[in-house]
């Protein structure tokens, strides 16, 4: 079983959708999650599948993985976030949730990482998106703590920044 953090436009849930009998995704927007669904759905193209996939999939409005009980998904994946709060020419702080991670690029990414542990099962893997403009070192300290390890899966090189898919699981179960 699968769980998509932060649904947005649904296209890795349509993905996991692939790959997973049961796959649920979460947002804080109901409206996200209204339409995640209209467009997973409608993106399904084998009727069979759409039929298997309707039952497959849920859609949650929650923060993170707050409303789940532990030890119950295999993957937990998430684009949180993750830019550092920014400012305008006059000094005000820009307000976008959906691309400010917090001050310094990666609380939510802290937040959504400590919400999830407990629902991953034991061999469970979290993938997540980082940029380098957050405070990776931040992240790694935080892991290190928690006996969890971080391993780089891709990266990709923008204009302005370095994106990265990192795997994040138990030490313990490697």
């Amino acid at each position: 079983m699968a769980l998509d953090i932060g649904v947005g436009s649904g296209i890795i849930t349509e993905a996991l959708c692939e790959n997973f009998k049961k796959v649920v995704g979460t947002d804080l927007e109901f409206e996200t999650l209204k339409k995640c669904n209209e467009d997973v759905v409608s993106n399904i193209s084998d009727s069979e599948k759409k039929l298997e996939n309707e039952r497959g999939f849920e859609l949650v409005c929650t923060d993170a993985a707050s409303a789940f009980r532990e030890n119950i998904f295999d993957l937990v994946v998430s684009n949180p976030p993750y830019l550092p709060e920014d400012y305008d020419n006059e000094g005000m702080k820009i307000h976008d949730e959906a691309i400010y991670g917090g001050k310094t690029g990666i609380e939510v990414t802290l937040k959504i990482i400590k919400s999830s542990l407990t629902t991953l099962k034991r061999e469970g893997r979290l993938l997540i998106i980082v940029s380098s403009l957050s405070n990776i070192s931040h992240l790694q300290e935080l892991l290190e703590l928690l006996n969890l390890y971080m391993k780089k899966i891709v990266e990709k090189r923008l204009f302005f920044e370095t994106l990265s898919v990192v795997e994040i699981g138990s030490k313990n179960a490697e």
